[in-house]
């Protein structure tokens, strides 16, 4: 009985607390405000409650965890008070100004209070004898003590203090500024900052998307990202693989890469390259699904274990694919899958219903270890080629073979490379005969073929092109212009 009484007064007594002492109105949402005074007015406030809660976290009786949830608390805080300013910028300015909240530094100090340092000693038997007044302890004794806010970039002069990580990480400040961009670059209409975009590379381009929100919207349009050009620096396939999982464009029709070379050298002084993984190309497949053109360089598709050593592994449809200075596995007396063949079963990730039927540029310049074995392969994989480039190739010999593989293209090839190649008069005088429709044709450093095979160029009367040596080359016009 006596309980449920002493429970009664206590009921009554927070009555009349609530009564005398009422509670403070909530602050509202920011999205029920709508006026700059009003703004402002919480402003105060909110910096009042920043500052309460950075005193805090200074004293020592406080754990780890809760000076912890304090900084958190001063985290929410201090986003809120930022997004107040931004919505008084965009209430003053209108909301078509581009508007930066910047942190600044907190200039106000932490006041706390110890007691004031007297010169006069007193003994123990004066400090007992002494009758104190109420009260013991008077503010008027005491003297405000001013404690420095604490830089993240120094180091703390007492660790008992700032243990935390957290403390030490901290990025955020207590103040903050509006600055509206009234550069001369801000005043350029959006269709002109996109014109002078398309002189960047795609690098620049991502640097120039970090500077602010217009730029970075401008930067990211679809028009700037239908090529993306990686092949002026080397990249390794982790740096690419973040890359492609960022940066997922359906827009994007032209993609070129390069491989980073290892920096260790075989016994016969040459770098190896490197290894075209499955990763690598799951992640090109499915970030650029129309993907029309293809650049690969400087890759190894045979040694490494995890390397794609099939051409499966690539994305189908294309209309142009560039291997530039890659290795490739070719049919060898060990019997080796080749590189260009397509199995019967269809290999574990790779592409699923693979078809090259639209490919109409298929280049393997400079990558040496394509064989006349692998180039008979072609027709059946990619049969409406329209430019065929086997610059470097100089395992490409004078052989049945490979002029039967090329005449399978009379209907459509137009461009033929062979700079370097083992081929010879008969393989010249076998294409002028049946590849009529050619448009340009390289024969430079083909030591095989000699200038009697003049006579027989000039009755490709489609040719507007012709790369051959300089003997072939003067005597070819001479005889053109008779």
């Amino acid at each position: 009985m006596a309980r449920n009484k002493e429970k009664q007064k206590n009921e009554l007594n927070r009555l009349y607390l609530l009564k005398s002492n009422p509670p403070k109105p909530k602050r509202p949402h920011l999205s029920q405000i709508h006026t700059v005074d009003e703004l402002r007015r919480w402003l105060p406030i909110i910096e009042q409650e920043i500052h309460m809660t950075l005193a805090q976290t200074t004293s020592v009786r406080y754990t780890d965890e809760k000076v912890e949830s304090m900084y958190k608390q001063i985290s929410e805080l201090e986003n809120e008070h930022k997004n107040f300013r931004r919505k008084i910028g965009q209430l003053e300015f209108g909301s078509n100004v581009n508007i930066l909240v910047k942190t600044i530094p907190v200039e106000k100090q932490i006041d706390f209070y110890s007691k004031k340092s007297t010169n006069q000693t007193e003994s123990l038997d004066d400090f007992f004898n002494k009758k104190p007044d109420l009260p013991l302890l008077s503010m008027n004794e005491y003297e405000p003590v001013t404690v420095p806010v604490f830089d993240t970039n120094k180091s703390f002069p007492n660790k008992s203090l700032m243990s935390l990580k957290f403390r030490k990480k901290r990025k955020k400040e207590q103040r903050e500024e509006i600055i509206e961009q009234d550069g001369l670059i801000f005043q350029l209409p959006e269709e002109t900052l996109l014109y002078l975009f398309k002189n960047f590379s795609t690098e620049e381009l991502i640097l120039v998307a970090g500077v602010c929100q217009l730029f970075r919207r401008i930067a990211y349009d679809d028009t700037l990202w239908k090529t993306i050009d990686l092949s002026t620096k080397s990249y390794s396939n982790q740096v690419l693989v973040k890359f492609f999982r960022r940066f997922n464009r359906p827009c994007t029709e032209i993609l070129k890469i390069s491989g980073a070379p290892n920096v260790k050298k075989l016994k016969n002084n040459l770098i190896k390259l490197s290894p075209y993984t499955e990763q690598l190309s799951y992640f090109v497949r499915t970030s650029y699904p129309n993907l029309r053109y293809l650049y690969i360089s400087k890759y190894d598709f045979r040694d490494n274990p995890i390397a794609c050593k099939n051409i499966t592994y690539l994305p189908t449809n294309l209309q142009g694919l560039y291997l530039t200075k890659c290795e490739m596995l070719m049919t060898s007396i060990q019997g080796t899958a080749d590189f260009l063949k397509i199995p019967q079963c269809t290999l574990k990730n790779s592409t699923t219903n693979f078809s090259l039927q639209q490919l109409e540029i298929f280049s393997f310049e400079q990558s040496s270890c394509l064989g006349l074995v692998s180039v008979r392969y072609l027709p059946d994989l990619c049969p409406n080629l329209v430019e065929l480039n086997l610059n470097g190739c100089f395992r490409i010999t004078r052989t049945r073979t490979f002029t039967d593989t090329l005449l399978s293209f009379h209907k459509t090839i137009r461009r033929l490379y062979l700079k370097e190649t083992q081929v010879d008069d008969d393989t010249i005088h076998c294409i002028c005969r049946k590849l009529k429709l050619l448009n340009i044709l390289d024969i430079r450093l083909c030591k095989y073929v000699t200038k009697n095979i003049v006579e027989n160029l000039l009755t490709l009367k489609q040719l507007k092109q012709l790369l051959a040596d300089d003997l072939i080359q003067n005597d070819y016009e001479n005889k053109k212009i008779k």
